[in-house]
């Protein structure tokens, strides 16, 4: 059991950077930090800043492989696979941009890959020569029907070098079958790259299990950590090949053979040290992972707690608004239809000015309104997403909700709305 009951009073007394005056339901995209965390991490700043020379020529590694050892056990990752870098969008770059693929290779990714990923893989095509196949998704869909066309594809003569897929997508935020996939590609002979932004914290995951090749995840999303925290994993018959983004002064050039103790720790080693730049995120892991054993009970009340509300949330709103929701991919988050045709709102219009739209309503949203909550048009519907988290309750999602409704039905009626036509 949490020591303080999830919902407001755990926001107040352990959230307590967050405006008063604000209706957070929003936490996927960023994530927000529990005081503790967070005042770890800017004890970590003061601390490298009293001394810098003794902090990032002694001090720091020793928090790195603290950090490492510690998320690896969490993640239940053999120790010297798992390191830690910036974010999602960093870690899929560093596996993409230091694999050595081929001209003509191909590379297999889905249609709701996230957007920083379809530029990588673009740039790849554009530098490297690669080809690329999209997988078409959308939703709703089950679980059978996506793995059918990815065994459709792994059967056929385009079979792919390497697949890239998520655990939890962006937008819509539907869980991906990411284990059943993982194993075909094993099956096949394709190598796998789980994009993870939304996995660690959210959902269990264990990598001695699961097996990837390349698995990635944010921590400061869903496991409490402040902004920018990922871990990167990669198997061992990888780690020659895969290089920090910026290359640095741990550099080792594949063909470079180590004694058989310091190739345990070739990709660790590699990756402990990318330039001078701000590694307090190392000291705030551990205090992350005190906080959810034992200030908010361990990850399964935690669990709980954001994905009965979630499910809450989607009966309540969908109902409300006569419409549906995303039902077999609620997990802490969830995609709720918005009567778009009841407002009055032409989703090709809105895509057609997708700028202004945007600006409008984060405007409403953000400065008005002190709610926020994404919007996405896919397959033919227009859908908002609600993230749950344990400083929410009930009643946030009652306003936010009615704030969303609100703010489409102030562009409908708006002159900018009326120019799109």
């Amino acid at each position: 059991m949490p020591v303080v009951p999830f919902g407001k009073p755990f926001r107040e007394k352990y959230f307590t950077k967050l405006d008063p005056d604000i209706y957070p339901v929003n936490h996927g995209s960023y994530g927000v930090s529990p005081d503790p965390v967070s005042d770890a991490y800017i004890e970590a700043i003061n601390f490298s800043a009293r001394y810098p020379d003794r902090f990032y020529l002694t001090e720091h590694k020793k928090q790195y492989y603290e950090a490492v050892r510690v998320v690896s056990e969490f993640l239940k990752a053999e120790y010297g696979s798992l390191t830690i870098v910036d974010n999602a969008t960093a870690a899929v770059n560093t596996v993409l941009r230091s694999y050595p693929f081929q001209k003509g290779d191909k590379i297999a990714y889905s249609s709701t890959t996230y957007d920083s990923c379809n530029y990588t893989l673009q740039f790849l095509k554009n530098r490297v020569g690669v080809e690329l196949i999209e997988v078409p998704t959308l939703y709703p869909s089950d679980d059978d029907e996506i793995v059918a066309k990815w065994t459709k594809l792994f059967e056929s003569e385009d079979r792919p070098k390497l697949a890239l897929f998520d655990t939890i997508i962006s937008q819509p935020c539907a869980r991906v079958p990411f284990e059943k996939l993982t194993a075909l590609c094993k099956q096949y002979g394709v190598l796998s790259l789980i994009d993870g932004a939304h996995s660690v914290g959210l959902i269990p995951i264990d990598l001695e299990s699961l097996q990837p090749d390349f698995y990635c995840s944010n921590l400061h999303k869903w496991f409490y950590l402040p902004p920018g925290c990922c871990v990167l994993y990669a198997d061992k018959k990888h780690h020659h090949v895969i290089h920090t983004m910026p290359i640095s002064n741990m550099y080792l050039d594949d063909s470079v053979e180590l004694s058989p103790q310091l190739e345990a720790t070739r990709f660790i080693d590699r990756f402990s040290f990318a330039g001078t730049k701000c590694y307090a995120h190392l000291a705030a892991i551990p205090k992350a992972i005190q906080f959810r054993e034992e200030v908010c009970g361990g990850e399964e009340e935690i669990w709980n707690y954001c994905h009965g509300l979630a499910q809450k949330v989607a009966e309540y709103v969908s109902s409300k608004w006569n419409t549906s929701y995303l039902k077999h991919t609620v997990t802490t988050m969830v995609n709720v239809e918005i009567p778009y045709q009841e407002l009055g709102l032409d989703i090709d219009l809105l895509a057609r000015n997708v700028g202004a739209v945007t600006k409008f309503y984060l405007t409403k949203s953000l400065h008005e309104y002190k709610t926020h909550a994404p919007c996405i048009a896919h397959n033919g519907k227009l859908y908002v997403r609600f993230s749950c988290q344990i400083y929410n309750e009930f009643e946030d999602y009652v306003y936010a909700s009615d704030k969303v409704y609100k703010i489409f039905q102030e562009l409908v009626k708006s002159d900018l709305y009326k120019s799109f036509k």
